[in-house]
């Protein structure tokens, strides 16, 4: 069975070159079903919720999408936090698929 959201682990360089000269972060992106999360990110669970935010609501601007990520992120509880960093867990590399069963190789 194919999980409702893909979840990738990969660097993200800011989409231009006057971003990142404001010292703009792009910590994930989504869209697709598929939410790519920059491992260099010190927010992995907040960016997850943001990233899950979007994919709902994908008419939302940004700042939308910001301002809800900040409410929900303050009102939940430590374990519907860690119940949302549970679903790293089948997150994978950019560019490596993951095996039959859902599992991913391991390196060597």
């Amino acid at each position: 069975m194919r999980p409702a959201v893909r979840i990738i682990f990969a660097p993200i360089m800011s989409r231009s070159k006057a971003d990142r000269e404001r010292g703009y972060y792009v910590h994930g992106t989504a869209q697709n079903r598929t939410i790519t999360i920059d491992p260099r990110s010190s927010e992995i669970g907040k960016t997850l919720l943001h990233e899950m935010i979007h994919l709902r609501h994908p008419d939302w601007s940004e700042e939308a999408v910001v301002s809800e990520t900040r409410l929900r992120w303050g009102k939940m509880s430590w374990k519907e936090k860690a119940r949302l960093l549970r679903l790293l867990g089948s997150a994978h590399l950019e560019g490596e698929e993951p095996a039959e069963g859902g599992t991913t190789p391991r390196s060597r």
